[in-house]
This record gives structure tokens, C-alpha cells and sequence, in this order.
């Protein structure tokens, strides 16, 4: 399995994770709080990526270029968070409008 597959597996895992266990445990759902424990999440992301490739020199490639692993570990976790976090939006009735 290439490099590019375990990690864009392991952010997905962990991403699939948050949102149907824990996501919907949360007393209160906002926009807010789901940030907050996306921070958390996105770093366990890096710090376990990072811990298997830092300083190891290994380039992701994607499309026509290389990233960095810890770019690449977040370009992944970004494209696979995008529609867990659309289908829970809509799921939970959370509001996307900014307060007035």
C-alpha cells in the first residue's frame, strides 16, 4: 500500500470516527463546538502522520506535484471531512449563518 493510500485510510478513519460517534454525543450542536473538537481531531491527524514520517524525506504526490506529509495529511483529511460534514449539517439542523 503506498504512502498516499494510509494516510488518506487513516484521516478517513478518523474522520468517520468523529462524526458518527463523536459528533452526535455532543449535549449542544454548533458550528462552533464541532470546530473546536475538529481542532483536536485534525491534530491527533498530523501528530500520528507526523510520527510515522517526519524527517523520514518521502514526498506525496498529487497530480502533478509533491507536498510535504503533514500537507498532504491535511489536503487528505480536508477532502474526506467535506461530505461527512455536509451529511451531519443537514442531519442535526445545524445552522451555517454567521450571528448577527
Amino acid at each position: 500500500m503506498t504512502p498516499e493510500i494510509k494516510i488518506f485510510v487513516f484521516a478517513g478513519a478518523m474522520i468517520a470516527f468523529a462524526y458518527t460517534a463523536l459528533y452526535p454525543r455532543m449535549q449542544t450542536k454548533t458550528l462552533n463546538r464541532m470546530m473546536v473538537l475538529d481542532l483536536g481531531v485534525t491534530a491527533a491527524i498530523l501528530l500520528s502522520v507526523g510520527l510515522v514520517y517526519y524527517g523520514t524525506g518521502t514526498a506525496f504526490s498529487v497530480f502533478f506535484f509533491d507536498l510535504p506529509w503533514w500537507a498532504f495529511a491535511l489536503l487528505s483529511a480536508a477532502v474526506v471531512e467535506v461530505p461527512f460534514f455536509v451529511w451531519f449539517c443537514q442531519r442535526w439542523n445545524i445552522d451555517l449563518t454567521p450571528p448577527e
